[in-house]
C-alpha cells in the first residue's frame, strides 16, 4: 500500500504545472523586499483586503487562497519593489496562471491580459542604468490553479556606457523630449532609450499596427510626430562629405529610424 501511495504521488507531481515544481529563484532578487497587495476581485478594484511584505514573488497557491479575505478564485494582486540594478541588460522571466503585467519605472514591458498565455513562461530583456528602479507586477487569477513566479538575471553588463557627445558638436537631428499620440505616451521610452514597442498601445482600430509589427521595426533614433511609413532625409554627420541618410517613420507615428 505504501509503495502504491508513493507511485501515485510521483505521478501527480509529473502532472503539475512548471511553477508548482519551480526551482529556487536566482540570487538576483535577494536583498530586496516586495510589498504585496491582494484584492477580492479580479480587477484591482477598491481597497486591498490583504497586504504582505515578502522577499520574493514566488508563489504557488494551487487551488487555495493567498490569505485571509482573499477568495480562491477571481482575485487580483500587485507586487512592488525598489531594487538595485547594475548597468546592463537584464532578462526577466515570469510564469503565471492566469495573467500578469510587468512594469519597470512605470513602463509596461509584458502584458498577458486577454492574450491566452495562462501558464506560459514569458521573458523580456530590459536595459538598465546603474541604480535603483521600481519593479511592479500585476497579477490576476480567475479559476483553477493559481501561481506566479518572477525572476531576473543580468545577461549583458555595461559598466562604462559611452559619454554623450559634447554640446554644439552633434549634427544628428535632435529628438523631441516627449511624444504622446493615439498609440500611447512614448516619453518613458525616450527618457530610458528603449524600443518604442515598450510604450506602444493599440488604439483598437481594424487597420492599426499590432505589437508584432512594431517589434520588427528598428529602434527609433529621432523622436517626434510623423506620418507612419513616411520617409525623410536627415543629416547624420558634421562632416560635409557625409551625405544625409534616409529614415522611415515608425508605425507608432512617434519618430524616425534609419533605413
Amino acid at each position: 500500500m505504501k509503495r502504491l501511495l508513493i507511485i501515485a504521488l510521483l505521478a501527480l507531481m509529473a502532472l503539475l504545472p512548471l511553477a508548482a515544481q519551480a526551482p529556487t529563484p536566482a540570487s538576483a532578487q535577494s536583498g530586496n523586499m516586495w510589498t504585496a497587495w491582494y484584492w477580492n476581485n479580479p480587477d484591482w478594484a477598491g481597497n486591498p483586503v490583504l497586504t504582505q511584505q515578502v522577499p520574493l514573488v514566488w508563489f504557488n497557491w494551487g487551488y487555495g487562497s493567498p490569505g485571509a479575505n482573499v477568495p480562491v478564485d477571481n482575485f487580483s494582486a500587485r507586487f512592488d519593489t525598489n531594487a538595485f540594478f547594475y548597468a546592463g541588460t537584464y532578462r526577466f522571466t515570469i510564469t503565471a496562471d492566469d495573467e500578469f503585467v510587468l512594469m519597470v519605472n512605470n513602463v509596461t514591458f509584458l502584458d498577458t491580459r486577454g492574450a491566452g498565455r495562462s501558464g506560459k513562461t514569458m521573458t523580456v530583456d530590459i536595459p538598465f542604468v546603474q541604480g535603483n528602479s521600481n519593479v511592479s507586477v500585476l497579477y490576476r487569477e480567475f479559476t483553477q490553479m493559481a501561481y506566479i513566479t518572477v525572476n531576473w538575471q543580468l545577461i549583458k553588463s555595461n559598466p562604462n556606457p559611452p559619454p554623450p557627445p559634447p554640446p554644439g558638436n552633434n549634427c544628428f537631428p535632435p529628438s523631441a523630449p516627449s511624444v504622446q499620440n493615439r498609440f500611447g505616451d512614448f516619453t518613458p521610452c525616450i527618457q530610458q532609450g528603449i524600443h518604442q514597442v515598450n510604450c506602444f498601445q493599440s488604439d483598437g482600430a481594424w487597420n492599426s499596427p499590432n505589437q508584432g509589427s512594431i517589434q520588427m521595426e528598428p529602434q527609433i533614433t529621432v523622436w517626434g510626430a510623423c506620418v507612419a511609413d513616411a520617409t525623410a532625409m536627415f543629416q547624420v554627420s558634421c562632416d560635409p562629405n557625409v551625405p544625409p541618410a534616409s529614415f522611415n517613420c515608425s508605425k507608432t507615428e512617434a519618430g524616425w529610424f534609419r533605413n
